[in-house]
């Protein structure tokens, strides 16, 4: 399933066709959205046929700005519209995904004064707090210097409107893939000015009904904006993953002992210890630490079944044994805090009070921004294909990390060194002490690993 957004400028100017047709024969929308069209619908009906999709709404320009289209194909139900001047409410239905989904596209304005009746516009009529829902559309406000090249340095307090919005309703930006400019005035030199107007949102339920959502930024060509194309699917990442230790395993009342007893040995030197680790951890995970899902379920079905026999009878045993279970129930559920709070990436210390479901939705945020889609090759074409992908990345960091050169000259030039007076030579040459690599290793984030080993 896709959706493609469009700030085309004009669709009655020379060429929109042709490019709009190049961009649906590459990407292939169910919903296509074309913002400032500045027509008034007249010519909506041909250009849909036109590009082979089955039914369009128009949200008419106010004079000579403005105007918004929306294209979609069988592949969705429109099952509610609503629309104001610079934007739209549509909720659709999924047929192949089997969901509802509400898409809200707009075109927000550029004035102050316009853009704060627009924000409050959209506020006055939000969806249902349960309601999958995507965000998308011009902006026309950036919320960061990074998100900007030329011209004025960004304000403080700009974009706080678009910002306010975002966090009252508990939208999160989708990121994007391609170059991170969706807007330029086409200018040279000094005068260039390259801004990220275009931008995709989502709330929490739907990233967890989309998880792997990822919008990209296609090349510009006909406007002076980019298309966005916003892809509710994508290719789940297949093995081998590299071992990541996880924190929650120190609850478990056996891993200290085991951990011990596998790393150290009497025979085993400190590196044979760690790979005897790597080894037996994954065993001990599925066959001692177990699957915690499977736990979950198992304890909801025994609380079930315990609640339906006092409900029939009394028993003193009964209610001791629910109260064990449900304590059992609350020990898994933090459980899976701190592993999806480690897969954030957050510290668990800091936001532990947020709930689980927070820390999910960031990490299937970050799990799809981190995805690598393409790259291009040493022939300057654009490889998508997954096996070849992994080929070219562990080919570049082979040849990243080796040397044809296997004998060389050492040379130092001793008269360009900086002298060092006894009190430095000293430092330089003390032993290391089990404070210092202990104050070291205390130092660093308790869920990091100094080095790719997970460990």
């Amino acid at each position: 399933m896709k959706i493609c957004m469009w700030n085309v400028r004009g669709a009655n100017r020379n060429l929109f066709l042709s490019h709009a047709k190049e961009v649906i024969f590459n990407q292939n929308p169910d919903i296509f959205i074309f913002l400032e069209t500045k027509d008034d619908g007249s010519r909506a009906r041909e250009t849909m046929i036109a590009l082979k999709f089955s039914d369009f709404r128009v949200v008419r320009p106010v004079g000579t700005r403005g105007g918004i289209w929306m294209f979609w194909k069988k592949t969705v139900d429109m099952v509610l519209f609503y629309a104001e001047n610079t934007y739209f409410h549509s909720l659709f239905h999924f047929k192949n995904l089997g969901k509802e989904g509400l898409v809200t596209a707009m075109h927000a304005p550029s004035s102050s004064k316009d853009e704060f009746s627009h924000w409050n516009s959209i506020r006055s009529n939000l969806p249902p707090k349960n309601t999958l829902w995507l965000v998308l559309g011009d902006m026309n406000e950036i919320t960061s210097q990074f998100e900007k090249i030329g011209g004025r340095p960004f304000r403080v307090n700009q974009g706080k409107d678009m910002v306010n919005f975002m966090d009252d309703d508990r939208l999160v930006d989708l990121g994007f893939n391609g170059c991170p400019f969706t807007w330029t005035n086409a200018r040279d030199g000094q005068n260039l000015i390259q801004e990220r107007l275009d931008r995709a949102l989502a709330n929490s339920p739907w990233m967890e009904a989309y998880p792997h959502t990822m919008v990209h930024h296609l090349p510009r060509t006909f406007s002076d904006h980019s298309s966005l194309l916003i892809s509710l699917s994508n290719i789940s990442a297949t093995g081998p993953f590299p071992f990541r230790c996880k924190e929650v395993w120190l609850s478990h009342p056996d891993f200290t002992n085991y951990f011990v007893s596998n790393w150290n040995p009497p025979n085993n030197s400190f590196l044979q210890g760690r790979e005897e680790f790597l080894k037996s951890i994954p065993i001990w995970n599925y066959n001692i630490f177990g699957n915690l899902k499977k736990q979950k379920n198992e304890l909801l079905s025994r609380i079930d079944g315990i609640q339906i026999a006092l409900s029939k009878n009394y028993s003193r045993y009964l209610i001791d044994l629910e109260k064990n279970l449900i304590q059992n129930l609350n020990d898994i559920l933090h459980k899976e805090r701190l592993i999806w709070t480690q897969k954030s990436g957050m510290n668990w210390r800091k936001y532990g009070d947020y709930n689980t479901k927070y820390f999910h939705m960031i990490a299937n945020i970050k799990k799809s921004r981190g995805k690598i889609l393409t790259l291009k090759n040493s022939d300057d074409v654009w490889i998508t294909d997954q096996t070849q992908l992994k080929d070219m990345s562990t080919t570049y960091f082979q040849k990243l990390f080796t040397t044809t050169r296997l004998h060389g000259n050492l040379y130092c030039n001793t008269h360009s060194t900086l002298p060092i007076n006894h009190e430095e030579y000293n430092f330089l040459n003390s032993p290391i002490s089990m404070e210092e690599v202990k104050n070291n290793l205390f130092a660093m984030s308790p869920i990091k690993a100094p080095g790719p080993d997970g460990i």
